[in-house]
């Protein structure tokens, strides 16, 4: 995927559209003496301006997103959390009928666990390694013996189950999210440069009128980066 696009605005994208509703009303009236000095100012520039503005307004797709990484993220940990309960109390049955040997240790990765509490891709190695340890080696008669539920690995499983699937969802959602903030930057990088030749332009045509050109400048006399009007094709 390619990288995400520059920003060429400092403001942020409130102050963008704050100032781009500020402008737009003064270009529509001044537009008839845009067009005489630079044809390039016709009425598509600033039904395209409106349009940009009202699609930078309306756009929540970003936040949208952002909320529903948080909710994943949440659901994930809920999970990691229950998963390690799930598998600390299958540990006791296993100590209790199969012993507290290395051979034993290993084969239900107790070693493994304190990696996998911090990460469901661990997480669902592990789950997945013990649940075929049980079926391998034919221990769910001595565990139950021992006093473990006879459902216990099955909600292992259930578990791992869930927690991939929460995690392909999370990486989906991040790859998307790459994408909504590219799509929104090129948005806010589109109406930056039509404001930025509208002011640029403004300087010339109403260099005498301070009034008109305040309206125009891009950047509050008190901002200490200095306009820079950006090219546009």
């Amino acid at each position: 995927m390619d990288k995400t696009p520059i920003r060429r605005f400092s403001l942020t994208f409130d102050e963008v559209i704050t100032k781009a509703q500020s402008v737009q009303p003064q270009f529509e009236a001044d537009l008839g003496q845009f067009s005489g000095f630079d044809p390039w100012f016709t009425v598509a520039v600033n039904d395209g301006l409106l349009a940009n503005i009202t699609a930078g307004i309306t756009d929540s797709s970003e936040s949208t997103h952002t909320a529903q990484i948080e909710r994943t993220t949440e659901t994930i940990s809920q999970l990691l959390s229950t998963a390690g309960r799930s598998y600390q109390k299958l540990m006791y049955y296993v100590e209790n009928s199969l012993g507290n040997t290395k051979a034993i240790n290993d084969t239900f990765g107790r070693s493994r666990y304190d990696k996998a509490r911090q990460s469901e891709k661990e997480m669902v190695s592990l789950l997945t390694q013990v649940g075929k340890a049980i079926v391998a080696n034919s221990y769910t008669a001595k565990l139950v013996a021992a006093g473990m539920p006879v459902s216990l690995p099955d909600e292992l499983e259930e578990l791992a189950t869930d927690l991939a699937k929460a995690d392909g969802q999370q990486e989906m959602l991040k790859k998307q999210q790459l994408l909504v903030t590219s799509e929104r930057i090129e948005l806010f990088n589109a109406i930056w440069d039509t404001l930025s030749k509208i002011s640029s332009a403004s300087k010339v045509l109403y260099s005498e009128d301070l009034a008109r050109l305040a309206i125009y400048q891009l950047y509050d006399s008190s901002t200490v980066e200095k306009e820079k009007p950006e090219a546009t094709a």
